[in-house]
């Protein structure tokens, strides 16, 4: 009989959404995807973030849907937000809703 997923798997992003981390999100997130239906990003302590760091979490967002997993932020920072406006990645990553005008 196969395992069943747990629903909900809270990943915690840290202070450092950086290059130098993006190896070990990406680990949680992998292990995430497999064990669970659906990923809440913690990024409200978030104080650095980087593309490599968003560029996981775009390529996570797509798969997860592929995968029909949901994927959702939880109180993204203003860094992480910040960074995705630069980039223009607001709306690929999802974070429309938390940019105020």
């Amino acid at each position: 009989m196969p395992e069943e997923k747990q629903k909900v798997k809270q990943v915690e992003c840290g202070e450092r959404m950086t290059i130098e981390q993006v190896e070990s999100l990406y680990s949680q997130l992998e292990i995430a995807l497999l064990e669970h239906d659906q990923i809440e990003l913690i990024a409200d302590r978030v104080q650095q973030c980087d593309t490599a760091s968003l560029q996981l979490i775009l390529n996570l967002l797509r798969i997860s849907k592929q995968q029909g997993h949901t994927v959702k932020w939880i109180k993204p920072s203003p860094a992480v937000i910040n960074v995705a406006e630069l980039l223009g990645l607001s709306e690929p990553l999802e974070l429309q809703q938390y940019i105020t005008q």
